[in-house]
């Protein structure tokens, strides 16, 4: 597969992007909220390096796919992610989630299963994120009486206190590609509002392949004790905790995320 940018239609309509890079078995990235498909540079040349191809994908409304008035839901989502591997034809997929995109791996598990899926990597993202009397680990700050005022930004959820100062390789990456979407005011409360409700605890024990969770010690987002529940809970997992990080290992030690995903990934094709 040569490096190609490239879009497909949904069954919606919506025109999705995305980057096809290098050949071997496929790697789909699939980012967080706010987002895109170039933020994974620093993971590029790395998984092409080692004979991967990376897939990388803009989800609706973030980087250069469509924001269409409709579709402002997890699940929608996930499905994109199927028509990407059905369109694509590929099986044998890792799937790799950061944040919002980890909600996204997992709604496109409860709709497809894990038939055409290898491995699975979830970095720093709860099943679950509003706390209450059945769950701790959600969110930090999040409770069902302020979540409408969370996703409107009349509250300040999560600790941002808690991550580490921006490395200059990541200033770097952000000078070159861009930095973080800010959408305008009350475009997506109702894509946050889904995501913040959803409960994908339900799924998680159905991922019965290879996974890995990753998180960093200093999460603004989730307590520990959530990842490692989630670890524990995917049938074939393990946990790394990254110990210079908060919500973006795979950005501040990348060096070491890389070292230990390849590591990952080329146990899984063993």
């Amino acid at each position: 597969m040569t490096d190609q940018t490239s879009s497909f239609r949904t069954t919606d309509g919506a025109r999705l992007v995305y980057d096809d890079l290098g050949a071997g078995p496929a790697v789909l990235l699939v980012h967080g909220f706010s987002c895109k498909a170039a933020h994974w540079a620093l993971q590029r040349d790395a998984l092409i390096t080692a004979g991967y191809r990376m897939i990388a994908l803009d989800l609706r409304f973030h980087g250069r796919s469509d924001s269409p008035s409709n579709g402002q839901r997890i699940s929608r989502m996930g499905k994109d992610l199927g028509e990407l591997i059905d369109h694509l034809q590929l099986d044998e997929v890792a799937l790799i989630g950061h944040s919002l995109g980890v909600s996204v791996c997992l709604a496109y598990f409860e709709l497809h299963g894990i038939d055409r899926v290898n491995s699975f990597v979830a970095i720093d993202e709860s099943p679950k994120i509003v706390n209450d009397e059945s769950w701790a680990w959600g969110v930090r700050g999040v409770q069902w009486g302020n979540v409408w005022d969370s996703v409107n930004g009349r509250f300040q959820w999560g600790s941002p206190e808690l991550e580490p100062p921006m490395p200059a390789h990541v200033e770097q990456l952000f000078s070159e590609v861009g930095g973080l979407t800010e959408f305008p005011q009350g475009t997506v409360v109702p894509l946050l509002a889904d995501h913040f409700i959803a409960d994908w605890r339900d799924v998680v024990p159905m991922v019965d392949v290879p996974s890995w969770v990753a998180t960093g010690r200093h999460s603004p987002s989730f307590p520990l004790e959530g990842m490692q529940w989630l670890a524990d809970t995917l049938p074939q997992a393990s946990l790394s905790i990254f110990e210079n990080s908060g919500h973006c290992p795979h950005w501040n030690e990348a060096t070491e995320f890389n070292r230990q995903l390849l590591g990952f990934l080329q146990a899984t094709r063993a």
